[in-house]
């Protein structure tokens, strides 16, 4: 079932008992929820580190917007670093998997978000249940992924085009139809929806992704989550993916992400 709420946790003073309640429901669920959570930035970064290895990304995937001295964290926001208000903002308001980039394995990434600014329309975040949008698949389009893969190139992702030669990644080459590296269950895993697939020809793979997006905007395998203050959100890039459902015109928005590479637990 996608998404979960563990509630009265406090990510300051989890118990081991407590992380590892959390730590196997993020790939079960895909997302999991922890309302009123006012811990600050160095209590998100310390559960970062606890989960895994932190990510560290070239600012542009930082949003150009960076905390200084977290360089862990990226502030999602439309607040200018001088409190200002970036007019007409719009970011992420797509389908699409964080660290598609990455190779096989160590795209194994978890996100968490906390939230800080709600604004007082949309805002929302969308969630795609992967899993759920495989199995609703026809058998014949099931059969038919079994050797499709799709190749994610830094050369075609806007936000690496300033980014440093040591900071950009190799070419990563993923099957879309995807075994959980933990939990073993099927799911999809493309990126994004304007995903081209590798080694067809490009009507076959239009074909095939115009297939796979109408899959994934089912609302039958879909979480909107309503954001209010201090809600922390975490989850696994490769059991869902995600979006910014926009909406918010010019209301002040502010969430906080990091991101960790997972090692699968035994």
């Amino acid at each position: 079932m996608l998404g979960y709420s563990l509630e009265n946790l406090d990510i300051r003073q989890l118990t081991d008992e407590q992380f590892l309640t959390l730590r196997r429901a993020i790939p079960e669920h895909g997302v999991v929820l922890l309302k009123n959570q006012t811990a600050g930035l160095d209590d998100l970064v310390a559960l970062t580190q606890r989960l895994g290895e932190p990510v560290y990304l070239p600012e542009g995937l930082r949003f150009n917007n960076p905390e200084q001295a977290y360089p862990e964290v990226a502030r999602v926001s439309n607040i200018l670093a001088d409190g200002t208000l970036l007019k007409g903002h719009k970011a992420a308001e797509y389908w699409h998997s964080d660290g598609d980039f990455w190779q096989p394995g160590r795209n194994y990434i978890f996100n968490l978000l906390h939230s800080k600014i709600v604004p007082r329309q949309g805002g929302q975040t969308g969630f795609v249940d992967l899993r759920a949008a495989y199995e609703r698949l026809p058998e014949a389009m099931q059969a038919e992924l079994e050797d499709k893969t799709v190749l994610v190139s830094c050369d075609d992702i806007p936000d690496f085009k300033d980014a440093l030669p040591e900071e950009r990644q190799p070419d990563a080459l993923h099957a879309v139809k995807h075994q959980h590296i933990e939990t073993q269950r099927l799911g999809l895993y493309f990126g994004h929806t304007k995903a081209q697939l590798h080694g067809i020809p490009v009507e076959a793979s239009n074909r095939i992704m115009a297939a796979l997006t109408a899959a994934i905007e089912d609302p039958a395998v879909q979480y909107i989550h309503q954001w209010s203050p201090n809600d922390l959100l975490i989850w696994d890039n490769t059991s869902v993916m995600h979006r910014s459902m926009g909406g918010y015109k010019d209301y002040p928005r502010l969430l906080y992400r990091t991101q960790a590479f997972v090692t699968p637990l035994p």
